[in-house]
């Protein structure tokens, strides 16, 4: 603050002069109606003989002009201090120092130059600093921070203290209410720290809602927050790192040129690259909520979701091959990328991560003293960004479907229809929607006609004030047509068609209500543009596999609750009926192969010594031993 410092006071020879004068002489008397005595003390002398005002620039002066002696170091600039100080006129006369305060603001409003001495210091400094790119305060501040700001630079240098400002929004509570203590819907911040962390509760409030907006906070949402992205993100960094203790992995020192990894390598720097060169935009802009939730969706679908469960098998392979110092080093450039990104919204997180992946010479003592991310253009490959972007949305719709008609992921599936506009773009990826989907085989339909059935009705809150006489006919006109032959027509045309009456009614998508029923043996599932139909016929050797794959994951099951390390063999030892037992026999190769199995026995009686499980409906009993 400039009043109890040694720094400039940036008041006027003769108050009353020129325009900072009348504008000084406004706010000191809108301090005066507040509180005589809240604010600063002005630096400004009346003379008691000729009634003449000046004013003290520094400390320095004040001790050059002052009647008494004075320790320029040691004064204290505030009342009633400073009140014992006098000058002397140039009439001879006896100066004391008005009784006036200016609002306290005015010293905030002061800082650019007070907090480098200017123009006494660090001119250089100033120059390059000034004005600031942005300001941040509550939206309160706009009569006190933000005004005096502006006020005093433009005064002084005919032009603002900042390019920008963002005002923060209230707090309310989760419907919408102001916080008060008397509505007993305040939230005790302590708590929250403690329970989800600073990072945590940080990235929910800029993640939840724009900061110049209001925030509506709800714990749940927090809650989600930390368990959905710092959940995923430690998943994946703990997954990176025991693999990589395991192995005695050094990614940092795998030169693996990108151009020589595999595809979904390369997609994935892309994609990071992508994401970087969206976030320094959004930063650009002061877009802090788009900029986190890129981070959240690319941390949470690209890597952990995709990537990172796609190429497990390829952390497990035995040898450390290039095939494996790819992975390592592709999953080690993103997250170190990850907490570089995060690091202005999640400082600690952050720092921890950096702090243990990167250990070369190029590590700085911090990941806040790091350059920001920079896109490199030369990785980005949007066509290779198109095509797996295409393979994960059907990969979506495709588990929806499953999930809607309540098929696990495990049990095999005859085939999977989609779109054959999407045929030249997808053909390179069919083995990898197959095995995401857990499918046999894949098809290109012109249109999911001939698995569902459609119902197609009119929109009457659109169609009305259209066609309000004319309404009856057209649902009577919709009923009698085939509704299979009216979305197809739509579908070419953009519109039907109808005469009534003598009268030419046309209507789009947007007029009607089309419903889509499965038929029997199908599931659709649509999205903007792409939709899949699904068999969901099981022949009994679909039921077979299926039962040998719910036999892996209830070994796999066991083999983590037993602790057991992940290179230990087992044998495996069970009971069941005929069709579990069929189906071991059947699939034998791929239950030892998936689980590290020497050998699977089969047990005449279900004993206690077994742990029971629901294999697909059919009982069962599994033991696990290490050998």
């Amino acid at each position: 603050m400039i009043a109890n410092t040694n720094k400039i006071n940036w008041y006027p020879e003769h108050v009353g002069k020129g325009r900072f004068g009348n504008w000084l002489e406004n706010l000191i008397d809108w301090s005066l109606s507040r509180d005589r005595y809240w604010g600063t003390p002005l630096n400004i002398w009346r003379c008691e003989s000729c009634q003449q005002l000046t004013a003290v620039g520094s400390r320095q002066e004040l001790a050059e002009r002052a009647l008494e002696p004075v320790d320029p170091v040691a004064l204290d600039l505030h009342r009633p201090y400073i009140d014992e100080v006098h000058l002397k006129c140039e009439c001879g006369g006896r100066m004391i120092r008005t009784p006036e305060v200016i609002d306290c603001w005015f010293d905030s409003g002061s800082m650019p130059y007070a907090q480098w001495h200017y123009p006494f210091e660090h001119k250089d400094d100033f120059d390059q600093l000034f004005p600031a790119d942005f300001i941040c305060e509550g939206i309160d501040q706009t009569r006190g921070w933000f005004y005096s700001l502006l006020s005093i630079s433009t005064f002084l240098f005919d032009q603002p203290a900042y390019k920008s400002v963002l005002v923060n929004d209230l707090v309310l509570d989760k419907n919408g209410q102001k916080m008060s203590k008397s509505r007993g819907n305040t939230v005790e911040p302590w708590s929250l720290l403690d329970k989800y962390g600073a990072d945590a509760t940080r990235w929910y409030l800029l993640a939840v809602s724009p900061p110049w907006m209001p925030t509506r906070f709800d714990e749940e949402g927090l809650k989600e927050i930390s368990a959905r992205f710092f959940g995923t993100l430690l998943n994946v960094y703990s997954f990176f790192t025991l693999y990589a203790n395991i192995d005695g992995a050094d990614p940092e020192a795998y030169d693996v040129p990108v151009a020589e990894r595999e595809e979904i390598d390369r997609w994935l720097v892309s994609r990071f690259n992508s994401v970087t060169k969206q976030i320094r935009a959004d930063m650009a802009a002061y877009e802090l909520t788009k900029a986190v939730r890129a981070i959240q969706t690319f941390v949470v679908d690209d890597v952990s979701n995709w990537y990172v469960r796609r190429n497990r098998e390829r952390f497990w392979a035995p040898e450390m091959n290039q095939n494996k110092k790819a992975v390592y080093r592709t999953l080690w450039e993103v997250l170190v990328g990850v907490a570089k990104l995060m690091a202005p919204f999640a400082p600690f997180l952050a720092e921890d991560i950096y702090g243990n992946l990167v250990r070369g010479s190029a590590k700085k003592p911090s990941v806040h003293v790091e350059y920001y991310p920079e896109a490199d253009e030369s990785l980005i490959d949007r066509e290779l960004e198109r095509h797996m972007g295409l393979v994960i949305d059907l990969v979506s719709l495709g588990r929806a479907a499953r999930n809607r008609v309540q098929i696990k992921v495990r049990q095999p599936l005859a085939a999977l229809r989609v779109d054959r506009k999407q045929e030249e773009l997808l053909k390179p990826m069919e083995e990898l929607v197959k095995e995401e989907l857990n499918v046999k085989a894949l098809h290109y339909v012109d249109a999911p006609d001939a698995y569902v059935e459609y119902t197609v009705k009119p929109n009457f809150a659109v169609l009305g004030p259209k066609y309000g006489p004319l309404m009856k006919q057209i649902g009577q006109a919709l009923a009698e047509s085939a509704a299979a032959d009216l979305v197809k027509t739509l579908r070419a045309d953009g519109k039907l068609t109808l005469t009534l009456d003598g009268r030419t009614v046309e209507m789009t998508a947007e007029d009607l209500e089309i419903r889509t029923a499965d038929r029997p043996g199908y599931a659709l599932e649509t999205d903007r543009d792409n939709y899949v139909v699904l068999e969901t016929n099981l022949t009994p050797e679909l039921i077979q596999e299926g039962l040998a794959r719910e036999i892996v994951s209830k070994v796999q099951n066991m083999r983590k609750n037993a602790q057991f390390e992940l290179t230990d063999r087992i044998r495996i030892t069970y009971w069941a009926g005929p069709e579990v037992a069929a189906a071991v026999e059947a699939f034998q190769d791929y239950i030892q192969d998936e689980t590290l199995a020497v050998a699977i026995e089969r047990q005449a009686t279900q004993g206690d010594d077994l742990e029971a499980w629901d294999i697909n409906g059919y009982p069962a009993g599994l033991k696990v031993e290490k050998i």
